[in-house]
């Protein structure tokens, strides 16, 4: 991330073109980071050359 553009945009690397989902939670396998996705996007976030997913939501408990 950086808070200037490129000076040339560079094209989209394939593995790493899922896009991304405003409002949704990504995390990395182990649980370690989760981050809130607030913009947007045509890439996919990823740590270190792996890409993060999207975490399940948890079922809410029924009000029999």
């Amino acid at each position: 991330m950086s808070d200037t553009a490129p000076e040339t945009p560079t094209e989209l690397d394939g593995q790493f073109s899922a896009g991304t989902q405003v409002g949704k939670r990504y995390v990395n396998s182990d649980g370690s980071v989760e981050l809130l996705c607030v913009k947007a996007g045509k890439g996919s976030l990823s740590i270190a050359g792996v890409a993060l997913q999207i975490k399940d939501s948890k079922p809410l408990p029924s009000s029999d």
